[in-house]
């Protein structure tokens, strides 16, 4: 009997190793999900729904949100943040400008400007 059981004890860890790596996927490397790192603000749990805030997006309002968005980022919003830079025309040629007029003109000889562009420019600061 004692020779017997080393024979049953190689058969039943053969058998117990064959049911083990069959049930064992053969093929374990399975593609990572990156979705996560996804940043589209629409919400899983309700399909392509898009999200504006905390809440979800009414009709309509996620296209002003992002017209909103892109005159923030451009600078044309109005509001506590906006700044407006104007340019005040000169109108009113005085002896200040003539030395002006004379320094562009010869800024524009020099750079071989054309004729046509030197009278534009020279025309609109009222030389």
């Amino acid at each position: 009997m004692s020779s017997k059981l080393p024979v049953v004890l190689s058969v039943t860890a053969i058998l117990v190793i064959s049911i083990a790596v069959s049930a064992i996927p053969a093929n374990a490397l399975i593609q990572r999900d990156y979705s996560f790192l996804n940043d589209n603000r629409v919400t899983v749990s309700t399909g392509n729904t898009k999200v504006c805030g905390d809440h979800l997006c009414a009709p309509g309002e996620w296209d002003k949100l992002q017209a909103q968005l892109s005159a923030a980022q451009m600078g044309n919003q109005t509001g506590r943040n906006a700044t407006s830079t104007t340019v005040q025309p000169i109108t009113n040629p005085t002896s200040g400008t003539s030395s002006l007029c004379t320094m562009v003109k010869s800024a524009l000889a020099s750079a071989n400007a054309d004729p046509t562009i030197t009278k534009n420019v020279l025309s609109q600061l009222g030389c």
